[in-house]
């Protein structure tokens, strides 16, 4: 074994099977020294196993066909390839996987963040694809290492989501045209996301038990499994939503898909109409603020913590893996709940007198 000087890149040369390797550690001779040192001592224990060479590029390949395609939703998979194709390959594709050190991927990171072309999350989500690209890489035996573990990303601030309160809930439903009030009052008051709304079939309401099973969700117009595996439940159905839903039956188009909501012709509805046409002309026609679909679950949740809905509670109706999440995406909601609670200890311990 040795360490070899080229171009101003060093390389620690090592011979597994008799053939050199050659092995690049960028510009620091120091770092070219640890990994000759630790190939010697792995090579006297017998546990020396060189990557195989592959470029990025082609790497993202098998990743994309090989994993998502078999391990994930279509729309993580389609957010992947979205970032390799747009960001990732452009920038490493030409570079084999051995050679991506950490502070290629620092720098790259730093260079988006200066720019300022992109919110600090979305540049954390570009970084995501890569960081599970190079895990998957070490166990498939094309690198030793994974660079983007341990990447300073930029701090993501929490932006607070407009909500309504019940009294612009109500006055939304109204001002929604009645063939998709039902759409809208699901996200009010049973809190169900808008995929999950646009992928509900007549045969997940159940009548019987005045529940909604909530099994499904639409995306680019195929249905797929929801968000969480703990989004999958059944969810309680108040009186006048199955009202609405009823009148929905009546005024519903066949759908091959048996789907509640559709377009006249039985096809999915876009999702991006949702927000931006039929929620934002029902807002405009209440003279109401302008909320998101997501907004409407914001605002299921703020009025049950006004009700003063134990958080438990909501978490089971928000179909959360764990009430901590419930207070992380919903804590600061809270406030005048802690304020109520202080009074009430404070009336309970002086009227004890």
């Amino acid at each position: 074994m040795s360490i070899v000087e080229r171009n101003g890149n060093f390389y620690a040369v090592v011979y597994p099977d008799g053939k050199a390797k050659w092995i690049a550690c960028g510009k620091s001779k120091r770092k070219a020294q640890a990994l000759h040192d630790e190939y010697m001592v792995k090579a006297r224990r017998g546990e020396l196993h060189i990557p195989k060479p592959i470029l990025l590029r082609d790497f993202a390949r098998l990743f994309i066909e090989d994993y998502c395609d078999v391990a994930l939703k279509p729309v993580t998979t389609s957010m992947y390839q979205s970032h390799l194709n747009r960001h990732l390959i452009p920038e490493f594709g030409r570079y084999r996987m051995t050679s991506i050190r950490p502070e290629m991927v620092q720098r790259y990171v730093s260079r988006l963040v200066r720019e300022s072309r992109l919110s600090p999350k979305s540049v954390r989500n570009i970084i995501v694809p890569m960081r599970r690209m190079f895990t998957l890489a070490q166990q498939w035996g094309y690198a030793n290492s994974n660079p983007v573990r341990g990447i300073a990303l930029p701090r993501v601030e929490r932006n607070e989501v407009a909500f309504l309160t019940p009294r612009q809930i109500r006055l939304l439903i109204d001002h929604t045209p009645d063939e998709w009030k039902a759409l809208v009052a699901l996200g009010c008051l049973c809190g169900l996301r808008k995929g999950e709304v646009l992928g509900l079939t007549w045969d997940c309401v159940l009548w019987n038990e005045h529940r909604i099973w909530v099994r499904q969700s639409l995306w680019n117009g195929r249905l797929q499994e929801p968000k969480t595996r703990s989004s999958q439940a059944k969810v309680p159905l108040p009186p006048v939503m199955e009202t609405m839903l009823l009148e929905r039956m009546t005024l519903s188009p066949v759908s091959e898909m048996n789907l509640v909501f559709c377009q006249d012709d039985g096809s999915p509805l876009k999702a991006d109409w949702v927000n931006r046409i039929l929620l934002a002309r029902a807002l405009n026609s209440a003279s109401l603020p302008r909320v998101t679909f997501h907004g409407l679950r914001h605002s299921f949740v703020a009025a049950h913590i006004a009700s003063g809905t134990p958080v438990t509670v909501i978490q089971g109706l928000c179909r959360h893996s764990s009430f901590l999440t419930t207070i992380d995406k919903y804590g600061h909601l809270l406030p005048e709940s802690r304020d109520q609670a202080a009074l009430s200890l404070e009336a309970a311990v002086w009227s004890a007198e």
